[in-house]
């Protein structure tokens, strides 16, 4: 019997060398993501950017927050990238009329509707990893989408975020979901970090309290859609299976999150 390759032994040499190497291509393969104002393009398989298709909120602050990470790992060109996404979402991401920020940004620059939690979460995370990286205006960010979110999707009451407003803040949805709920948990958590206001914490484990019940009461699936009274909507999208962010039926990826 052949002796197994090291490379895909966990705590190797080997296979930290490996892992390094796949880490350092992915870094490298996000540096074109920035637009001329900061907003994210969508990337082709090659890193070429997507000049035709939109581009959102979510995206960018993943962009911020991986940009961030490579800041402390010392690659090479993360700062600039950080800052980049950053005025983008200071910038034209951002809703200077009502506050919060738009879902993204259609090609030619026109407004994406709708203001929605999943993206203000993200928001925050990018905020949060951009001050442990020490950027500039990282702080005053974090701040302001706090404070937002705070305002417009968190409700003490439940202890859970609704999900999505109209670009106004006047209407909001009926439709109550966990994905955006499970990133918000992610976003308090590294906001509790970064800011040290416990708050944010025990609001996390206020949704996590939720979930773990409703996945309890679910034969451990977790259901993913609701109504504004917090019913689960089992047969919600039953029509449309591959719904990008409200696909029928439990999600065995969102599982393995929580």
């Amino acid at each position: 019997m052949s002796e197994p390759n090291k490379k895909y032994q966990i705590d190797t040499a080997e296979n930290r060398k490996f892992l390094e190497e796949i880490r350092n291509d992915l870094l490298r393969f996000g540096h074109r993501f920035p637009s001329p104002g900061g907003s994210s393009y969508y990337l082709g398989d090659d890193g070429t950017p997507w000049t035709d298709r939109s581009r959102e909120t979510w995206i960018t602050s993943r962009m911020v927050h991986v940009y961030s990470l490579g800041t402390f790992l010392g690659h090479e060109g993360s700062e600039a990238l950080v800052d980049a996404g950053l005025k983008g979402l200071k910038g034209e991401l951002h809703d200077e009329k009502n506050g919060g920020w738009y879902a993204g940004l259609t090609a030619d620059g026109g407004i994406l509707p709708n203001k929605q939690c999943y993206a203000h979460a993200f928001v925050i995370l990018a905020a949060s990893s951009a001050v442990l990286a020490g950027r500039p205006g990282a702080k005053e960010l974090l701040e302001d989408a706090l404070k937002l979110y705070d305002l417009r999707f968190w409700n003490e009451e439940e202890g859970l975020s609704c999900d999505t407003w109209n670009t106004e803040f006047t209407v909001l949805d009926d439709y109550r979901g966990l994905n955006a709920n499970m990133h918000t948990v992610e976003a308090f958590l590294a906001a509790a970090d970064v800011t040290g206001d416990e708050k944010y914490r025990v609001r996390a484990g206020r949704i996590i309290d939720h979930v773990t019940g409703w996945a309890r009461d679910n034969s451990w699936r977790i259901p993913e859609h609701f109504t504004k009274d917090w019913t689960p909507d089992l047969e919600c999208n039953k029509d449309k299976p591959d719904d990008q962010f409200k696909p029928y039926g439990a999600t065995p990826g969102h599982g393995i999150e929580w």
